[in-house]
């Protein structure tokens, strides 16, 4: 008896290996037996959506209907492939700053830029002109943001300051990628600082590549290719920067008459005058 059970036991564990065996690697045998028999019904639609054609699927029509008996046969076919969405074009930062020149209707280089940067809205707009009227060329979204609204007073408050400025020069070799110098402080920066007596206003605040910041504009890797290209094709004097809290053409800000600093009424007027003739409507 003990040895009957011992043989019992040896064949049920060779069985089980055998089958397993067939099953890993004999699936080119039964695995078209299987397909052939089994059942399946399908009505659910696939849908997979494209963000660049909106391309879906439609469902599939051949779905089996009622229980399937074992005598009758059944032929298998395949549902229509789904439409496959284009892959996403890969391009350089010229060929996509050329798009954005040919979306302005734009056959050769601008001779000058106007760069609008709004601190609440995290944007960097970019314009030029045509024709003596100002056009719309992109939007730049920061993609990292420091200090508070309002302007820089001294070095390491990490603010992005406010005002009318220029670019003074660009860099190739900047740890941040690529980067543009804002001339800051210019004039105007200088004289509200000399009359409340602030010294050390600080400096090197940029338009840069990255995603980080102290108190500079960065706009990733990406974008500070397209836009250093083209205002180095435009020429550093032919730029100007409007650096402003909000979208002065959408928003007001009241200065209270107990603010320290009450200059801020008239940096605030100009930003919002020099700001009046860039409209997207």
């Amino acid at each position: 008896m003990k040895y009957l059970i011992t043989h019992f036991l040896l064949f049920t564990i060779l069985l089980f290996g055998a089958i397993s065996l067939f099953y890993l690697y004999g699936k080119n045998i039964w695995f078209p037996y299987y397909k052939k028999y089994s059942y399946h019904e399908t009505t659910k639609q696939v849908i997979i959506p494209c963000s660049e054609t909106n391309v879906t699927c439609p469902p599939c029509p051949l779905t089996h209907v009622g229980p399937l008996r074992p005598t009758v046969k059944v032929v298998e076919k395949e549902c229509p492939d789904c439409p496959v969405c284009p892959k996403p074009e890969v391009l350089t930062s010229k060929q996509r700053l050329h798009r954005h020149l040919a979306d302005a209707n734009f056959i050769y280089y601008p001779k000058n830029l106007t760069l609008i940067g709004l601190k609440h809205e995290e944007i960097l707009e970019v314009w030029t002109k045509q024709n003596g009227k100002n056009v719309h060329l992109v939007d730049y979204p920061f993609t990292a943001f420091s200090g508070i609204l309002g302007p820089k007073f001294k070095e390491g408050d990490r603010q992005i300051p406010e005002g009318i400025y220029g670019i003074s020069f660009l860099n190739p070799n900047s740890k941040f990628h690529l980067a543009m110098r804002i001339n800051y402080p210019n004039a105007f920066d200088k004289k509200m600082a000399k009359k409340e007596k602030r010294t050390h206003l600080g400096g090197d605040i940029m338009i840069h590549g990255s995603n980080r910041t102290i108190g500079c504009i960065p706009i990733g890797d990406d974008k500070i290719e397209e836009l250093y290209f083209l205002a180095d094709r435009v020429g550093i004097t032919n730029i100007k920067v409007i650096l402003a809290p909000v979208d002065f053409r959408k928003i007001s800000v009241n200065i209270k008459k107990t603010n320290k600093h009450p200059w801020l009424k008239e940096l605030y007027a100009k930003i919002k005058k020099e700001m009046q003739s860039y409209s997207k409507e």
